[in-house]
């Protein structure tokens, strides 16, 4: 099948870039915990990795995009005699062309800051959602988001953190709310156990039970999440780790890869061919 083109913004499997990737799928990771055997939107569901990933746990998922080819590509690729509890639809956060209280749980990564109609978004995934149904929502941190994507022509009103709580807080009686960042750093933990500890320092002194020091780019965080609900929700705030080692393998081989096809690589290899005592020489200097 071919696959959908990278436009800069909606993420495609072949992209392979070691922050976004993982920062999506580890969203997609922490949805899982809520969607077990139950009805879920997708809302801009995009190529419609994340829908389908959320099928393999959730009794029936609905992708949603406003992008016609986005929901036919995802139709043909996802949708098959294996998997007949996945469909992809067209359709808009402010025009969810599903039924009223028809899903448990809706998950909205990155969606919201794409448009400006957030009221009616909120009104709408009310409106789908059942009276005990669950929201699970991420948008970036406008206050420094910037920074790191300074002139993203698909974003038309991203939020603040408060910004961000006080729309979540007008349409819902029970939320918690967390952030996501992209570290650097190293993992030490038990057997058997999963709880955080943080260090820091240097080579002079190392301290304790500080906060994730924030530098450009690495531990900042970039992303505002929420779960939500009109009843008493599960605290998803706890500290998760998504590895990122196979999405770093994959974009260093394909990296690797491209260099390898490149015109500059088989030229340089034709000449070390012809003249051997080339290949000699620059293995000596490399030494």
């Amino acid at each position: 099948m071919i696959e959908m083109k990278f436009t800069g913004e909606r993420l495609v499997p072949s992209l392979l870039n070691r922050h976004g990737v993982t920062e999506h799928l580890h969203r997609y990771a922490l949805a899982i915990e809520i969607v077990k055997n139950k009805i879920v939107l997708d809302i801009a569901s995009g190529e419609g990795y994340g829908s389908n990933l959320l099928s393999d746990y959730a009794l029936k998922v609905y992708g949603v995009d406003i992008d016609k080819e986005s929901v036919e590509h995802a139709q043909r690729k996802y949708v098959n005699e294996n998997k007949t509890n996945l469909k992809f639809l067209i359709g808009s956060t402010s025009v969810i062309p599903l039924e009223d209280e028809s899903v448990d749980v809706v998950i909205s990564f990155e969606t919201i800051e794409h448009h400006n109609e957030h009221e009616q978004m909120m009104k709408e995934i009310k409106r789908v959602l059942q009276k005990n149904g669950t929201l699970l929502i991420s948008s970036p941190e406008r206050s420094i988001y910037k920074e790191r994507d300074p002139n993203n022509p698909f974003h038309i009103k991203e939020l603040n953190f408060n910004e961000f709580r006080s729309l979540i807080e007008v349409h819902f009686k029970h939320s918690f709310f967390f952030t996501q960042r992209f570290v650097a750093g190293s993992l030490i933990q038990g057997e058997t156990s999963s709880s955080f500890k943080t260090y820091q320092g240097n080579y002079n002194e190392i301290q304790t039970g500080l906060n994730i020091e924030e530098v450009p780019f690495y531990n900042r965080p970039y992303f505002n999440m929420a779960i939500c609900s009109d009843e008493e929700v599960n605290d998803l705030s706890f500290a998760s780790f998504f590895d990122g080692a196979g999405v770093l393998r994959s974009e260093v081989n394909d990296i690797k890869m491209k260099f390898i096809k490149s015109p500059e690589y088989r030229l340089g290899k034709a000449v070390l061919r012809k003249f051997p005592f080339l290949k000699k020489f620059l293995q000596r200097r490399s030494l």
